[in-house]
């Protein structure tokens, strides 16, 4: 297959796996006043296994951006658009080529712990619960979540990447017809 047509896969992976990255991050998501539950995790570990790192942040960053702007949960605020990129970035580094259950499972962990306990418990405490002082309360409240979803993510993805060698053989025929 010619270079140019790789590179065209890429870009409608990458457009399609957008496309559901926004479906699931917003339309079947659980959304409390501080919680929010989805499997969007699902692209970003696609992505990562499929496409890489960079693309995988890429598909992070623009599906919530654009999540934000076509379904938005509230006003629209970068940082969330950021800690989606680090999210992106992790999962992307934990589901290289050499990827394991302790490296899946410490990916989904570093993320749970960095970006949802700490950066967007640390936006919605700023941004739509008065200031800081509302954070330590916050941070309580969003562990059960963090420890379910954790559990749930490291399930999902050790899952899509055993079934790696079979979906990417189905990749290849459905990209030759």
């Amino acid at each position: 297959m010619s270079k140019k047509r790789q590179q065209l896969i890429k870009i409608i992976l990458t457009a399609l796996l957008i496309a559901l990255n926004i479906i699931i991050e917003r339309v079947p998501a659980f959304k409390g006043v501080n919680n929010h539950i989805s499997l969007s995790v699902i692209t970003l570990g696609f992505a990562a296994v499929y496409l890489g790192i960079g693309y995988t942040v890429t598909i992070a960053a623009i599906g919530d951006l654009l999540g934000a702007l076509i379904l938005p949960f509230g006003a629209y605020n970068p940082l969330f658009t950021l800690t989606n990129a680090i999210t992106g970035l992790i999962i992307g580094v934990a589901l290289s080529k050499k990827a394991s259950l302790l490296n899946i499972s410490l990916g989904v962990l570093a993320n749970k712990v960095i970006c949802t306990l700490c950066l967007n418990t640390l936006w919605i405490a700023i941004f739509y619960s008065g200031g800081l002082h509302a954070f330590p309360a916050m941070f309580v409240t969003r562990i059960e979540q963090a420890v379910i979803m954790t559990i749930t993510e490291i399930a999902v993805l050790v899952l899509l990447y055993w079934e790696k060698s079979r979906i990417r053989h189905s990749l290849d025929r459905a990209v030759k017809l």
